[in-house]
This record gives structure tokens, sequence and C-alpha cells, in this order.
């Protein structure tokens, strides 16, 4: 627990310098960029604006015999030509089992705009004398590889659930409904469909619908979630197996704003 409030209190700290900004949306889980074993460990946690992101790098040095000096996070958003580097702040200091943590920030349009980022630490290391402590006072430039990291439809929903979806459903009306049917194709499973679209979209499974019954060849699961925006959005999700193992799909959404059904049809056409 102590890590974790030592990792939002770095955001907050940065966020004061971010306050431009506006009001933050939504904060992911951590995703790991580095292998279990590697020499340095590094999450990033996605804290999403309204047009900007900011990825924080929660970084760790496993070697006792190693100080990381200045260390900076460098990002190619080649892959991702809607965001635009804005603002960074590296790490000083990355001693031996002392996380740390880096910044950068991104500004985008606003909606849901997708993108994938290469990643690599560059730093200053310098070696230290495991018997006295001691830090040599020069160091070599070094630059380590890191996992590639995405921005993600599910990135703009908060999960957020209903008491009772029918009553929900209902008092949003039809005015802003959109209903579409996808073919899937061949899946291993509907549960693993209906578990693979929940991830898709980010939205929090309703009255515990996100369960298949083994041998089901139909299923219906509901969804509610808030749009970036603050936008409430409520999605039906009816499931059904085609000969062998094929899975077609029929999605309602009803929001409070058309634009943001339309869009949540895109983000599962284009998914």
């Amino acid at each position: 627990m102590s890590d974790c409030n030592n990792i939002n209190d770095a955001f907050m700290q940065y966020e004061d310098a971010v306050s431009s900004f506006g009001m933050l949306f939504k904060s992911s889980a951590p995703v790991e960029l580095t292998e279990a074993e590697a020499e340095y460990g590094v999450t990033v946690v996605k804290h999403v604006y309204d047009e900007h992101v900011v990825f924080q790098y929660n970084c760790t040095n496993t070697i006792p015999e190693q100080l990381l000096e200045n260390v900076t996070v460098i990002v190619d958003s080649s892959e991702a030509e809607d965001f635009y580097e804005v603002a960074s702040k590296p790490l000083k200091t990355l001693p031996y089992g002392s996380p740390g943590q880096a910044f950068v920030a991104f500004e985008k349009p606003k909606g849901v705009v997708l993108g994938k980022f290469s990643n690599s630490l560059r730093f200053i290391l310098k070696e230290v004398n495991a018997s006295t402590g001691e830090t040599e006072d020069d160091g070599v430039e070094d630059e380590y590889q890191l996992e590639e990291l995405e921005v993600v439809a599910a990135d703009y929903m908060l999960e957020v659930g209903v008491s009772n979806f029918r009553n929900a459903w209902e008092s949003i009306g039809a005015d802003c409904e959109r209903v579409d049917e996808y073919g899937l194709g061949q899946r291993e499973s509907l549960a693993e469909t209906v578990s693979a679209v929940i991830n898709i979209l980010g939205m929090q499974p309703c009255e515990g619908t996100e369960v298949v019954p083994s041998n089901s060849r139909s299923h219906t699961c509901l969804l509610s979630g808030v749009f970036i925006g603050n936008v409430k959005v409520l999605v039906r999700l009816s499931f059904g197996v085609q000969g062998p193992k094929q899975v077609a799909m029929k999605l309602a959404i009803r929001s409070e704003d058309q634009a943001v059904s339309d869009a949540i049809h895109e983000i599962v056409s284009s998914g």
C-alpha cells in the first residue's frame, strides 16, 4: 500500500505543474513495460484528460551496484500521429531499491484518439562499491529499451455501475440509441468473446451478466459506464454462435450524446 501511496503522491505533485490540463478524467491500472526479472522494472500509468494524456513511468533499479542519474523516458510517438509531446519530467536519481517516477505529457485532440508509443530509458549509469556504498564520480550514458505502450479505447471510459439496468436504460430513452450487428468471426468460446468485448469497451458489467453459462450458444451482457466528457453510457450486447465457433453480436447503445453512441460503435467495428 505504501508503494501505491508514493506513486499517487508523485503524480499529485506533478499534477500541480500540469493544472492547465483541466480535470483529470481517468487513471489507468499500471501496465508492465519490462519483464519480471529485468535489471530495471518499469510500469506506466496513463492519466487521461480531455485534451491531454500524461504517462507516469514508475521505475525501480534492481541492481545494488548501480546508481542511475538523470533518468529520462524517450517516447517515440511516430505511430501516434495525433499526439504531440508538450512536457516531460525526468527522474533525478534512481538508487537500488528506491522507486521513482518520471513523466511525459502529450497534447491530443478531443474525443477518442488512439496510438502506439515506443519507450526507452536514457540515463547516466554510475557504479556503486558494494562494500563501502560509495558511488563513482564518473558515469556513462546508457539506454534501456522498454515495451511498447498503447492508448486504447477503454482509457476513455470509466467503469461505473447502475443499480437497476432496466430503469437506467428506459430513463435514457431511445433518442441517442444506435443498434448494429457484427460478425466477430471464429472464436474459441462464447465466454472468451464476451470477456474480450468488455475489455475493449472498458465498461462495468451489470447484474452478473459477464458470466456465460457453460455450453451456451447465446448470451446477453449488460454494461454501463461514463465516457470522457462525463457522458453516461449503457450497452446491451447480444451474442450468438452460428455454425462451428462463428460468433455474431448485436450491439445496442444508449447514451446522453449521439456522437458518443456512434464513437463506441466505431471502436467496436475497428477493434
